[in-house]
């Protein structure tokens, strides 16, 4: 159930996974800083942001089943391309993981192990901040 940093590259030139970013969309866009020292701001290219805290009602309890599936399905994430997810140490996203497995149904979903945390802090790893990649490298290194 889980991919480790040699999956997320691989993916970044096939795009056979989504990804998905259970980060706020804050942090996505990298308009407020990591709240660990050092870590770059902004998101893994071609992620969708869907942050894990709207899968939930005021109450903490889960939102209906329509109502995930179309929260979801706004960012493409509709279970038919298998779907990596992440966020800063993999422990939001395990919620986001549980939430498209066990909720919805959806049979192909993993959980980045390393989550930003890892590629927030690796040298030459490419980094969005919205549309436009903001380093460059790591798919040409990685070899």
């Amino acid at each position: 159930h889980l991919r480790g940093l040699g999956d997320v590259v691989a993916n970044l030139g096939t795009a056979r996974e989504l990804v998905l970013d259970a980060r706020s969309a804050d942090r996505f866009f990298a308009r407020v800083p990591e709240p660990r020292a050092g870590l770059r701001g902004g998101h893994i290219p071609g992620a969708k942001s869907v942050p894990w805290s709207r899968a939930v009602n005021e109450d903490g309890t889960f939102k209906t089943f329509e109502q995930l599936k179309q929260l979801y399905q706004n960012e493409g994430i509709d279970g038919t391309k298998p779907v990596i997810a992440y966020c800063r140490i993999g422990e939001r996203s395990s919620y986001s993981w549980f939430v498209l497995k066990y909720l919805l149904g959806y049979t192909n979903v993993v959980n980045y192990d390393g989550s930003w945390t890892e590629w927030g802090n690796l040298v030459g790893a490419p980094i969005e901040r919205g549309a436009a990649v903001q380093v460059s490298g790591l798919v040409a290194n990685a070899g």
